[in-house]
């Protein structure tokens, strides 16, 4: 005796398959830096949905009693398959960005105006979108660039963080020695 699935659990099965495969066609053919990414990558998988569907209702129309069952068989299981394991392949591919940034005064005094740069900062696979400074007495600031002056001397621990356009964000840190005037 050997064992036999029912049509639609067959059906089933094959539309965690085919949200494997929709998954993997959108991690290759998707380009991370055209166009946005998630709607990219949802159109691969209504395509290959579709797809299926054709190829599902060739092969087994004439098994089923409701032929409608054919196309809302699996629906959900197939694009929860989808996101997970797309993200799955996704993610070793997506650089976190490098944050650097530089000073303009080497020895800043108290009440000096010194400006930040983070022009340096690159995002490998996409583009930086957001800096946000803080300059250790409580002060913040956005923006690639941004001058700021401190009120009091003592060592400042500044701290630079940038965001891509994949929502990954990376810090970079640096002490600041600023001194009273003479």
């Amino acid at each position: 005796m050997g064992f036999k699935l029912k049509t639609l659990n067959i059906i089933y099965c094959s539309r965690i398959g085919f949200g494997i495969l929709a998954a993997l066609l959108a991690a290759v053919v998707v380009d991370l830096k055209v166009g946005t990414p998630l709607i990219n990558g949802i159109s691969v998988a209504l395509a290959v949905y579709l797809v299926t569907y054709y190829v599902i209702k060739w092969r087994f129309m004439n098994k089923v009693d409701k032929p409608t069952k054919l196309f809302t068989m699996g629906i959900g299981v197939y694009f929860l398959t989808f996101i997970l394991c797309w993200v799955l392949f996704i993610t070793p591919f997506l650089a976190a960005p490098i944050a650097t940034f530089t000073v303009d005064k080497q020895n800043p005094v108290v009440g000096e105006a010194i400006t930040f740069d983070a022009g340096a900062s690159e995002d490998p696979d996409g583009n930086i979108v957001k800096w946000v400074w803080n300059f250790g007495d409580e002060n913040t600031g956005t923006g690639e660039k941004f001058t700021h002056s401190y009120g009091s001397a003592g060592e400042y621990t500044v701290i630079l963080t940038v965001v891509d356009d994949h929502g990954i964000s990376s810090s970079n840190i640096k002490t600041l020695t600023v001194t009273s005037p003479s």
